[in-house]
């Protein structure tokens, strides 16, 4: 039976959920720019990841971004919901934490400078450079995951292969390391040193916690078609913007860690300077 699934930003967590629930090429993916309609998340015949229905996983719906929902990812929701099996507890494992903390939560995180290594994360960061139809990023990473499980492959070690998506990965950080020369530095009215930056390269946030940045504000103005903000503070709560940012448009949002926040699906109609002129200001 062709399965019916909606889903919205193709990330880890989405691909990890549509691995687990058993998403085939054979079935219909459809990608939206928002939450799916209250109909798709009625229907547990609807397979709705990340697009709204938080917590209500009798009803497949598989969402953690509710205020009051869940604060375990999807992909961990799926899991738990189709009995914990062992084989993909470790996987499970990874993408929660890459999803609910970030990844300097990884043990990965200190890796050796100048070693050559590839990790799950640079497999997957990699596909989404190298692929960019949103269907196509889904189903290949879901074939990349079932292929590391199939393997024996352990996500939190090194991941053998997948040369062309590494290589990417690795470009794309040259790339950031040269656009973080651009970053506006500064402080917030607490103290705390922040940065804005305009970038269409992936892992800008990470870059500026590198040079010491303790909250960022990063615009990339063509992420799969629409105008993304990300805001976020290295281990540093972030959320207390989020009601004077959703004033101005309704949308903004994030996990309940409270340490990044989004633009609405759809994309903002905000300035970087706006942005990044409230963050300032009430941080």
């Amino acid at each position: 039976m062709i399965k019916s699934i909606k889903v919205q930003k193709i990330d880890l967590d989405t691909i990890g959920a549509g691995f687990l629930l058993g998403i085939t090429r054979g079935d219909e993916v459809q990608v939206l720019r928002g939450n799916a309609s209250e109909a798709d998340l009625a229907d547990p015949e609807v397979i709705c990841i990340e697009v709204g229905g938080s917590g209500r996983t009798s009803e497949n719906n598989w969402d953690h971004h509710d205020p009051n929902g869940p604060q375990r990812s999807a992909t961990y929701q799926a899991w738990e919901a189709l009995g914990r099996q062992e084989r993909y507890a470790r996987l499970v494992e990874y993408i929660e934490i890459l999803d609910v903390q970030g990844p300097r939560a990884l043990p990965e995180w200190g890796k050796t400078e100048g070693v050559e290594r590839r990790f799950l994360s640079d497999v997957l960061s990699g596909l989404f450079l190298v692929e960019r139809n949103p269907v196509e990023q889904f189903h290949k990473g879901i074939e990349i995951l079932r292929e590391i499980v199939e393997k024996g492959y352990d996500p939190f070690g090194e991941i053998p292969g997948f040369d062309l998506y590494v290589e990417a990965k690795a470009e794309n950080t040259r790339q950031v390391a040269e656009t973080i020369k651009n970053a506006l530095l500064g402080t917030t009215q607490k103290g705390l040193k922040m940065a804005s930056l305009e970038s269409k390269f992936q892992g800008a946030v990470g870059a500026l916690y590198g040079i010491g940045v303790q909250v960022a504000v990063v615009l990339n103005p063509n992420f799969n078609g629409v105008r993304k903000f990300t805001v976020a503070g290295n281990g540093i709560r972030i959320d207390a913007v989020a009601p004077i940012l959703n004033q101005l448009e309704a949308g903004w949002g994030g996990p309940p860690t409270g340490t990044i926040l989004g633009s609405p699906r759809e994309g903002s109609r905000l300035s970087l300077g706006e942005v990044a002129q409230i963050v300032r200001d009430n941080l």
